[in-house]
């Protein structure tokens, strides 16, 4: 079997299952109304304590950080077009640094703070990452099906078939044989993105929209799409429409497992475990 068969069939087979598995994880989700983000005892009240100025700031900081970072690389270190993984390790690993110390010392200030009046208080760490591994499972056929959705869409408007890698890292990942830079950008892509964005996200984002009066839908869906978009630079034009869907999908399920959680390190281990399968498929398909 050729290679381009074997990417089809594997492709296939993924879709597959998906579309067994979307209706098993909607009606998980109808069942236990966990969609609802309700406490047993009422509304699910906010547990972030910085508040909605503050934490929209922090976020613009942290973004600041990551980019004031990269433009202290030196020049030399940067090589030309011929080696795009050392690029890209150089300029990932100093956006994250960088974002990250603006973002851990605002972090562990917050701890601190007094939770808001009416606030549900968050879970305990293990059951919270029980529960983001779980919501992570629940999500994945959604997302994926959301994904086929959008090719299928994509493929309409361009009359051209979509590739299976729809992100620029992992284009770059797939085509080369590993070596020290491949490591550091693959762990960048499975560590390093998963806990800053969910921070920056997750964390500082979602908690202005909410600690700013709004619900905690309307919050999810709001960062969820900026989220999405925010990555619109890195995915290749023909399948733009089929990652956005797939990415805006995933930061609702990130969302909604922060709303339930009061926690970012059950986000980090589901974006972590998106991207690790992500990057996964990708080899496995190329």
């Amino acid at each position: 079997m050729d290679s381009a068969a074997t990417d089809a069939s594997g492709a296939e087979w993924i879709s597959v299952m998906s579309l067994i598995l979307a209706p098993v994880s909607i009606f998980v989700l109808w069942r236990t109304g966990c969609w609802r983000l309700r406490a047993p005892d009422g509304p699910l009240g906010s547990p972030w304590r910085i508040p909605a100025v503050a934490s929209l700031g922090l976020f613009g900081l942290g973004m600041l950080g990551g980019g004031l970072a990269i433009s202290l690389i030196p020049s030399s270190w940067i090589p030309p077009s011929t080696a795009p993984l050392r690029s890209m390790a150089l300029i990932g690993w100093a956006a994250t640094i960088g974002s990250l110390l603006f973002c851990v010392p605002a972090l562990l200030l917050a701890r601190s703070l007094p939770l808001p009046e009416g606030a549900t208080p968050p879970t305990t760490a293990r059951r919270g990452i029980w529960m983001g591994v779980a919501g992570f499972l629940i999500a994945i056929p959604l997302i994926q099906t959301g994904a086929m959705l959008g090719q299928l869409v994509q493929q309409w408007l361009s009359d051209a078939t979509p590739n299976l890698i729809a992100h620029e890292t992992l284009s770059a990942l797939v085509s080369v044989t590993p070596d020290i830079w491949w490591w550091m950008v693959a762990a960048n892509a499975v560590i390093g993105a998963p806990v800053i964005e969910e921070i920056l996200y997750r964390g500082f984002l979602q908690q202005a929209f909410r600690r700013a009066g709004a619900g905690a839908w309307p919050a999810i869906l709001l960062t969820g799409s900026i989220f999405a978009l925010m990555h619109y630079t890195v995915l290749p034009p023909d399948t733009a429409i089929s990652a956005l869907t797939a990415l805006l999908l995933l930061a609702i399920a990130l969302g909604m497992i922060r709303e339930r959680t009061g926690l970012i390190a059950p986000c980090i281990i589901a974006h972590a475990i998106f991207n690790a399968l992500n990057l996964g498929l990708a080899v496995w398909l190329a």
